[in-house]
């Protein structure tokens, strides 16, 4: 379809009469595509209310955040295990004691289990 040979309201009027070409005068022919008789048109398809989203996005599967993902181990009931952080570089100064306690792995704090929870897609065990 070469519609720069045509203006633009020339051309959708072409397409509303439902011509398959269309050849004005001093202008070289130019075929108009005009969709199958079956096939959906986009102006006919009624807008998505919000309900539909809302229905679209719940069959959607869930995506993990992969930077949280990295970070973070599930324990069996939905806790998050973490690595110490200040263990991986300027290690010269830090006491022998300080660097073995920054080796340990620590859970996760309270005020930030339900949002690393969310974004991991982690649901927790009922107590």
């Amino acid at each position: 379809l070469r519609s720069e040979m045509l203006p633009r309201s020339l051309l959708f009027a072409c397409l509303l009469a439902g011509a398959s070409a269309f050849v004005p005068t001093g202008v070289a022919p130019v075929r108009v595509l005009v969709p199958a008789a079956g096939a959906p048109s986009l102006a006919s398809s009624p807008a998505m209310s919000s309900v539909m989203k809302k229905a679209k996005a719940a069959k959607r599967k869930g995506k993990s955040s992969s930077a949280v993902a990295k970070r973070f181990k599930v324990t069996a009931t939905g806790k998050l295990l973490r690595h110490s952080a200040f263990k991986s570089h300027i290690l010269t100064k830090k006491h022998p004691l300080r660097k073995q306690k920054l080796r340990r792995t620590l859970q996760a704090d309270e005020s930030q289990l339900k949002t690393m929870q969310k974004l991991m897609l982690v649901v927790p065990k009922k107590k």
